[in-house]
């Protein structure tokens, strides 16, 4: 009884599915925001997550099974391939979700270092539309010349994949605000915390 419990059951994908949709709804919109100015264009991962480390604690809580993390990262990563996303950022969804899963579950999602942690690199996923900056430059060049007029953003694009130091910062400085994320996660979702007996 208690390995099926640790199993997703129907009633779990129901709730997997509005999870997914609303950590989606809150990363694409506050993302888009941040994205809107070439100012704070390079600060979207990081104020990402801030305000879904509420919604990834919740999901957790709500959800301790594996298996749901590693969904949500694929139903991400699908939304944001067919809204026309750099594919990398898709499959750091997928490939960190399935690494964060393990991780929640190695504390049997009971722990809240091991579910922070988790957190944490799954909110480098956004690093995926960035990444390929410095690496893959001709070819993210290309995929955005196809979106239309960039030509505002394309000192600071320029500027992320000139600069050794711009990714790693970038990284430090999600990872950050993720930590920070979480914890608001954790204090506002208090009384779900000690329900679900994570310490």
């Amino acid at each position: 009884m208690n390995k099926k419990s640790q199993k997703l059951q129907t009633r779990d994908f129901i709730s997997v599915g509005i999870f997914s949709l609303i950590y989606s709804a809150v990363a694409f919109i506050i993302g888009g925001i941040a994205q809107m100015t070439p100012i704070t264009f390079p600060f979207m991962p990081m104020i990402v997550a801030l305000f879904t480390g509420t919604v990834f604690m919740l999901y957790i809580a709500k959800i301790p099974k594996r298996g749901a993390i590693t969904i949500l990262g694929i139903i991400s990563g699908i939304l944001l391939f067919i809204t026309g996303m750099f594919w990398m950022m898709s499959a750091f969804f997928v490939v960190l979700g399935i690494i964060a899963d393990f991780i929640c579950a190695s504390g049997g999602f009971k722990s809240f270092k091991r579910n922070m942690t988790a957190y944490c690199l799954f909110a480098l996923s956004p690093m995926g539309a960035y990444v390929p900056m410095a690496i893959m430059p001709a070819q993210f060049d290309e995929f955005m010349s196809k979106k239309g007029d960039v030509s505002s953003f394309a000192g600071v694009i320029d500027s992320i994949g000139a600069n050794w130091w711009a990714i790693p910062a970038m990284l430090i400085g999600t990872i950050l605000c993720a930590f920070i994320g979480g914890f608001i996660g954790k204090k506002l979702l208090k009384k779900h915390f000690e329900k679900a007996g994570i310490v």
